[in-house]
Order: structure tokens, then C-alpha cells, then sequence
């Protein structure tokens, strides 16, 4: 299903992909979702839509990193899930360590439904599967490559090991005593049906319970095959159809109405009530928008609403996916996932009504928003030519609409484009897919760093403008003082400040104490041409525009000045000679020298960082954060909150059941514990690259999350070093 260039030639899911299907007699919609922690999105927007889950686990890696964040949002979502250990026929398959490990790391309780058989005849091999609910084993055809043959045999016909028929009885009987435990139902059956025999109890009885605990969240039944060769997909699909839900199994979905109230739209409401939960533009077709319908019936060339932009869109055509391949379909009925063509400003999380639904439309219907995760790296683009502009800007607004986790903005400070994403993957194929699907020329730069300046002490400038302008002379003159502010001011010193007339802007304060002096005169009375001339409040903004012109600009490298107080006082003015513009330039040239000689230094972003890691990573991670990225550790903290620990208390008292193989490590499993998370405040400068370091340091397990704090002063050294690398001398 991974179509896009990008996906084939790094082997990795970068979009989610939807295709649908049919199997004994049911309708599958099946949305496959990358695995990589750049494209978390991509995961956040489906979940939201889906009402269940199968989790591919790597057979040989087990538990990765990505798992338990993906893991977590459908906890979030509350999405009942299948687990389906996958490449159990490659070296190193370990099925019962991977059973354990997401007893442990997921804080789930598995439930295995079927055992691999394994040949250790000198090279291990995956040979078929034992499935305990019907008692059988079950192998493919080893003359067709495809494993699109299955043969099934009752256990006690088939040939298999003493030892491996004895693990089977273990694993029934295991499974049936796990479910005794979660439902009273097949308790029933055990006893009266089976006559407390584990082996008698009907597959029917084992498969409702089965189901009833899947959908409660109560447990995940776990499976195992080799998906690349075909073994093990048949029963997985069986066990989709089985066990996960259909629409008719899940909550009715929740609504909110402007005025604060929510409300349940149940499957077979007749209204229509759909949720855009992913948009992609196809060139030939303009934006293609997936939907969810929740009720009601989407048809072709349907007026609907959208309640999130308040306006209205037209149904063009209605296409169902096949990954890249579409077919048209007249409508889309509740319950189901499909294409709309034709919608013009419908983005990801917007909700769709029909247009003659006055109900919902007044009442402001909305479906819940997708979250979307705050982007944490950014980097400018910038067209090759002017001609190059308009092209460029309407493919990154195509991006943003497709991935609502990019931003894209203009710095007023550099007057350059900047796009803002998950991680530096991310940005990577942002830039390969600007290049290759929207064929327009830029160049991305590495990320620059906006620092700020501010002074060391304090300094007391007069200042003077005379200049002659487009001939005509102009003048004026002031005193500026500034000082610095060296440490954050609470909320009472701030109130006592404002108080005293100061004016907080951008992290600094400003003051203009303006007594009019005109110069040889004794007052401004005197001078009745000055009054006439310029009006004490056209004064005032002239001075407050000078203050932010001077600050706009710094002495060393020309960043935005903070962390500092700059009062105008004894302002002067010399008649006619005196214009607004004379007095704003004085001021912004008052306080440039004021600044420069006040012992001026960069300041440089500081990053309130939190990493997740576990314990036997933290001395590697805390000496990297502390040393090598000049960060500050704060403290450490347990990732789990007191909900979660009563959880893990509860599983660590269940019985669950993992089948030995000769890979499994215990102490590398029961070792496990909770993740800790460190908190630091590091310069952003030195988280460039932090994501692939982390990665490495924690074996991909470690994430990190990060936002701007405030500005803090840098080394001499490092003051150099950005000189050095910005001047390039």
C-alpha cells in the first residue's frame, strides 16, 4: 500500500493509505499508517476514525519505541485491538518474548490464540501455526509460494512434536482460564457445557468471550505469522472479523453544539453527520478528502455545509481507495470510510452536514477535533527565482492542507519562508515532495537559529539628530537611559513597574517622560509656533515608534534587543527644524549608541526540553543533555500518572501466559520498568540533530518533546562561535 516515491525508496509508510475490501461476507476498511515517529499525525487522524485496530509487532525487535506511542493513542481513543507478531519465519523470531514484552511495556493483558510451529532441524523455519481456539494445526501448501492454500487438521491428526502438543494444552488451558477471569459467560460454559474440562469448551463459546473482552478493552488476542510469504494472513482476517467491531459495536459519536451542550448521533440517524479527517492532493483531481460517516448517506453532487468554516460544498464525484487506485461509487453510506472530490476549503477535523439541515447548521454541530502535535524543527524554503514564488507558495498551502502538523510563515525578521514540522525526516520529505510531486524549484536551508541582544550594564546617552533632508534641515535632540533586566520579574514586581508609567513591548520596558524644552527658549509657551507645529500626541508616537525602531535592531549582529528598560527624557526641539520623523530617528539612534555602549551580548532560545527514556538510558542521555548540548537538568520524574500506576499494579498480579522459546531473555523483560522523564532547559542551537542522537543513544527508544521557555545569555566562547558562523569571518 506504500505508493508515494518517497515510501518505496526508504521502505518506510510516510502517508496513510486506505483500501477496501470484502472477506466472508463482510466489509473491511483498511487504513495502513506509518510507524515512524516524524509522521505521528498520520496515526493521530485515522485512530480518530477507526473503530478497531490490528498492531503488527516485529517478531525479532519485539516491543519497538514507536509501538508504545502508537499504543497509547488508540488508548487515548479507546480502539479495542488485535496484536499480530509478524516475520516469525526470519532468524531470531522470539513469539513468547514479544508476548511478554507487551505485557509489560504496553501494560496490556495478550491473549495467545495461536502457537507458531517452528522447524529446528538445523535452520529454524516457520512452518505453520496451532490455532487453540478450534484445537487445530494449521499449514500451507509448501508446493504454491503464495500461502494461498491453507490445510487444517485437528491436533490430534497432525504431526506435530510430543513437546509442542503438550504446549498446546498448556496454552489452552491457559486461555480459557485467562477468560474465566474476564467474563462470567464462559465460565458458564466451562462448567456446564465442558464439564470443567479446558479442552471441551466449545470454539464458538471461546470466540464470543473472545470478542466480548476485545471490545470491552479488557484484553488483546494475540496471533503470529509471516505476512511477506502469506502465512497467517487468512486467520488474521478471520480474527479482524471475529473479534473487532463493527460500527454497530461502537459508542454512538459525541457532538457539541456552539452553545456548549453534547449530544449522541446514533449509526442509524437518518441526518447526515461526517467528520474530514484527511485531505490529499492528487494533481488530476484536485483535493481528495476522506471522511468518516458517522450517520446519514453522503451522495453525488450533494450540497453539504461545513460547521467548521461556516460554509458551503459541493459533492463532485464519490471514489473508494485501493491505496493509489480509485473507483467511483455513488454514495457513502453510515459507518463507512470514502473519497469526496469537489470540496474547496474542507480541511482535516472540519464537520460536514447536509445543507438543508437548518438544526444542525444554527445549533454550530461539531464532531471532535483531531489533535494536532505542535511542530518542533523548522527550516527555510526559498524559490531559486521570483518567477519560481507563486508556484511554491500555492504547493506548500497544498502541504499544509494535506499535513496540518507543517506551518508555514514568513520571519519579519529575515523576510524568509519558514516551514515548521514533526522532525527532520519530516522536513526531508516536505522537500522531496515540493521537488518531485509539485515539480517546483527551491532550495531548503539547514535551520537558523533567531537570536536575541540585550546589555550587561547600565549607560545614559544624549542624543542628537541634525540632518538635512531632501534640503530642508531637521533636528532634535533627547536623552535616553537604558538598563538591563536580569532576572524574569514576578507578577507584583511587573504590576509595581507598570504602575510607574513603564510600558511592557517584546520583553522589554519602555518609558518617555516628555517635558517639551525648546531650544534658547525658557518654556514651550513661549515658542507658540511649536505648538502650532506638532500636537503633543503625534510627539508621543513619534518617540514610542523611535523606541521600537532602536529596538528592532541590535549593535553586534542586528537581532531584536530584550531583557531591557529604555526611558526618553529631556526631549528638545528646535521649530520648524523639528519633524516627526527627526524625532523618531533621534530617539531609534539614541538608543542603538545607548545600547552599544551599555556592553551589548546575544542571547540565544532556551528550550524547556522533556526526554522519555528508560532507566538504564537515563546516565547516557542526562550526561548528553548536560554536557555535550550545554543543558541544564531540572529534575526526573516517573512517566506513569497515579491512574496508571493502579494499572500496572493490576497486571502485575495477573496470570499471562507466554510461550519459552530459545530467545527469550527473562531479565531483559521482567527487568522492564516504567519510563523516566528528564526535564532540562537547553539552548535550541544545541538541539539540531537531537532526534536521530537520541535515537541512538536509547536504541529508538527515547522521545523528546520541547517548547520555547525564554532567552538566555551564552558563553564568550559560544558568543564567538555564532559571530564567527554568521559573519563568516
Amino acid at each position: 500500500m506504500d505508493y508515494l516515491a518517497a515510501e518505496r525508496e526508504r521502505g518506510i509508510t510516510i502517508n496513510s493509505a486506505a483500501i477496501t475490501f470484502g472477506w466472508q461476507g463482510h466489509r473491511i476498511n483498511l487504513i495502513d499508517t506509518p510507524g515512524h515517529v516524524d509522521f505521528t499525525m498520520e496515526v493521530e487522524r485515522a485512530v480518530r476514525v477507526l473503530d478497531g485496530a490490528v498492531t503488527i509487532l516485529d517478531g525479532v525487535a519485539g516491543v519497538e519505541a514507536q509501538t508504545e506511542t502508537v499504543w497509547n493513542q488508540a488508548n487515548r481513543h479507546e480502539i479495542p485491538r488485535i496484536a499480530f507478531v509478524n516475520k516469525m519465519d526470519r532468524v531470531g523470531a522470539a513469539f513468547g518474548r514479544t508476548i511478554r514484552e507487551m505485557w509489560k511495556k504496553l501494560r496490556t493483558r495478550p491473549l495467545v490464540v495461536q502457537l507458531p510451529i517452528i522447524h529446528e532441524d538445523g535452520q529454524r523455519g516457520f512452518a505453520g501455526l496451532i490455532d487453540l481456539v478450534s484445537f487445530e494445526s494449521v499449514q500451507w501448501d509448501p508446493a504454491l509460494e503464495d500461502g494461498s492454500v491453507m490445510i487444517r487438521k485437528p491436533l490430534d491428526e497432525a504431526v506435530v512434536g510430543q513437546e509442542l502438543l503438550h504446549e498446546a494444552v498448556k496454552a489452552r488451558t491457559a486461555l480459557v482460564e485467562a477468560l474465566a477471569d474476564l467474563d462470567d459467560a464462559i465460565v458458564e460454559a466451562f462448567l456446564e457445557d465442558a464439564d470443567g474440562d479446558h479442552m471441551r469448551v466449545q470454539p464458538d463459546a471461546i470466540r464470543a468471550a473472545l470478542r466480548r473482552v476485545t471490545l470491552a478493552n479488557k484484553a488483546v488476542p494475540v496471533l503470529c505469522g509471516a505476512s511477506f510469504k502469506n502465512l497467517g494472513v487468512q486467520p488474521l482476517l478471520n480474527a479482524i472479523v471475529d473479534y473487532l467491531p463493527s460500527p454497530l459495536d461502537r459508542p454512538s459519536a459525541l457532538v457539541t453544539y456552539s452553545n456548549g451542550k453534547t449530544a449522541l448521533v446514533p449509526l442509524n440517524d437518518s441526518r447526515l453527520c461526517a467528520l474530514a479527517f484527511k485531505v490529499v492532493h492528487d494533481a488530476k483531481r484536485g483535493p481528495l478528502v476522506f471522511v468518516k460517516v458517522y450517520s446519514g448517506k453522503i451522495n453525488t453532487r450533494m450540497t453539504l455545509f461545513n460547521t467548521t468554516t461556516k460554509g458551503k460544498e459541493r459533492v463532485n464525484k464519490l471514489l473508494q481507495m485501493y491505496a493509489k487506485d480509485v473507483e467511483e461509487i455513488p454514495s457513502i453510506g453510515a459507518g463507512n470510510i470514502g473519497v469526496i472530490v469537489g470540496l474547496k476549503d474542507t480541511r482535516t477535523g472540519d464537520t460536514l452536514v447536509q445543507s438543508n439541515d437548518t438544526n444542525a447548521i444554527k445549533q454550530g454541530l461539531q464532531l471532535g477535533n483531531i489533535d494536532i502535535p505542535s511542530p518542533a524543527f523548522f527550516a527555510a524554503v526559498e524559490p531559486v527565482s521570483v518567477s519560481e514564488e507563486a508556484a511554491v507558495q500555492n504547493a506548500l498551502n497544498s502541504l499544509v492542507r494535506e499535513d496540518p502538523s507543517l506551518n508555514v510563515w514568513t520571519d519579519e525578521e529575515s523576510g524568509q519562508m519558514l516551514v515548521s514540522g514533526m522532525g527532520e525526516l519530516h522536513l526531508e520529505i516536505v522537500k522531496d515532495r515540493l521537488i518531485n510531486d509539485f515539480k517546483v524549484k527551491i532550495d531548503m536551508g539547514k535551520m537558523r537559529i533567531s537570536y536575541r541582544e540585550t546589555c550587561q550594564s547600565e549607560a545614559d546617552v544624549n542624543a542628537e539628530y541634525d540632518r538635512e533632508v531632501m534640503g530642508k534641515r531637521a533636528r532634535a535632540a533627547c536623552r535616553i537611559e537604558v538598563s538591563p533586566i536580569h532576572e524574569a520579574l514576578d507578577t507584583e514586581s511587573e504590576r509595581a513597574i507598570l504602575e510607574e508609567g513603564w510600558i511592557s513591548n517584546a520583553g522589554n520596558y519602555t518609558r518617555a517622560q516628555i517635558a517639551l524644552a525648546e531650544d534658547n527658549a525658557g518654556s514651550l509657551s513661549e515658542s507658540t509656533e511649536a505648538k502650532s507645529h506638532l500636537r503633543p500626541e503625534e510627539i508621543h508616537e513619534a518617540v514610542n515608534n523611535g523606541l521600537m525602531a532602536g529596538l528592532a535592531r541590535g549593535a553586534i549582529l542586528g537581532f531584536p534587543i530584550t531583557k531591557l528598560k529604555v526611558s526618553v527624557s529631556d526631549l528638545k526641539t528646535f521649530g520648524q527644524d523639528t519633524t516627526l520623523g527627526a524625532i523618531s530617528a533621534c530617539v531609534s539612534n539614541g538608543v542603538f549608541d545607548a545600547v552599544k555602549s551599555a556592553h551589548p551580548c546575544l542571547l540565544e532560545p532556551m528550550m524547556e526540553v522533556y526526554t522519555e527514556v528508560n532507566e538504564n538510558h537515563i546516565g547516557n542521555v542526562v550526561s548528553n543533555l548536560s554536557g555535550t548540548r550545554r543543558g541544564h537538568v531540572i529534575g526526573l520524574e516517573s512517566s506513569l500518572d497515579d491512574k496508571d500506576v493502579e494499572e500496572e499494579k493490576t497486571l502485575e498480579t495477573a496470570e499471562v501466559y507466554a510461550p519459552k522459546d530459545s530467545l527469550l531473555v527473562n531479565s531483559d523483560v521482567d527487568g522492564y520498568k516504567p519510563k523516566q522523564v528528564i526535564k532540562a532547559y537547553v539552548p535550541l542551537s544545541s538541539m539540531l540533530g537531537y532526534s536521530s542522537a537520541l535515537r541512538s543513544l536509547t536504541g529508538g527508544s527515547g522521545s523528546f518533546s520541547m517548547r520555547v521557555t525564554g532567552y538566555g545569555e551564552m558563553s564568550k566562547d559560544r558568543e564567538k562561535a555564532v559571530l564567527s558562523e554568521i559573519k563568516g569571518y
